[in-house]
């Protein structure tokens, strides 16, 4: 049985509404009942349907228009809240009020004139009481988690480049030979070591560069320079079992090489 002054369902066989207080008209009742089980929205499914999609819960219960808006504006803001938190933050809300706005829309479908959350929970017997008060629970919960969530500062894997000022030194050792690294920051660097068959050693200051080579084969400087569209310009000059000799070369910032090498009293001309 429903009241006919405020729509709110009563037992069979009651007398007055227990919400309103008015007298149930029992023939009225009966006139009208197929027209208010046809119209009778289910909470509970509108909750679960505003709960997976925001605002159409309110859709589902007859306001169509408010429905799509709030889920296009909930859409809308959890995509922006992907890199703007604030966003994020306001989908949640959206969220969070489309369940509330679904509650209010599913009760005035059902013909209830002014429905009111926090009286209505009242009214309720005590289970259902309880049951309510958990569902608002959890869904504060979800909200609170959620903006924590979204506005808590996101973490980034520890880096394992050093920094640019950052000193550090690095030994190195194989059957061939050993290897000593060691930089003062600022690019700068110098290493030595031996491959087996000779000793090198060469430093760095960013944008000159030299190195030494001393072995069984022979000897060699190498002096360069390193500029800042990438080109380099080199200089070696070294002595072998068969000569001295020197080479020019120069690679620019496409990679391109062009040089001159000088042995044995001759030169020849090299590019790439």
């Amino acid at each position: 049985m429903f009241c006919e002054k405020c729509g709110s369902e009563v037992a069979d066989g009651s007398r007055f509404c227990k919400y309103c207080g008015s007298r149930i008209n029992p023939s009225a009742n009966a006139s009208n009942r197929a027209f208010n089980v046809k119209k009778d929205k289910n909470m509970i499914t509108a909750l679960i349907i505003s709960f997976i999609l925001p605002g159409m819960g309110i859709f589902y219960a007859g306001n169509k228009k408010k429905g799509i808006v709030l889920f296009i504006a909930g859409l809308i803001f959890a995509f922006m809240g992907i890199r703007a938190p604030i966003s994020a933050v306001i989908g949640i809300l959206i969220w969070a009020y489309g369940l509330y706005g679904t509650y209010n829309e599913v009760r005035i479908a059902n013909s209830e004139a002014n429905p009111n959350l926090i009286e209505d929970i009242k009214g309720f017997p005590t289970n259902k009481k309880i049951a309510a008060i958990v569902v608002i629970a959890v869904i504060l919960l979800v909200v609170i988690g959620g903006i924590a969530g979204a506005l808590a500062p996101k973490q980034t894997a520890p880096s394992e480049h050093l920094d640019d000022n950052q000193d550090f030194n690095m030994t190195t050792s194989s059957t061939g030979g050993s290897n000593d690294y060691s930089s003062s920051g600022s690019d700068s660097y110098s290493s030595s070591g031996s491959d087996g068959s000779g000793s090198y050693s060469a430093s760095s200051n960013g944008h000159d560069v030299s190195s030494h080579y001393e072995g069984e084969y022979g000897s060699s400087d190498t002096h360069g320079t390193v500029y800042d569209d990438g080109s380099v310009e080199s200089h070696q000059k070294g002595h072998t079992d068969y000569g001295d000799y020197e080479i020019d070369s120069y690679m620019d910032s496409n990679g391109n090489i062009h040089g001159d090498v000088e042995v044995g009293g001759q030169t020849y001309h090299v590019s790439s």
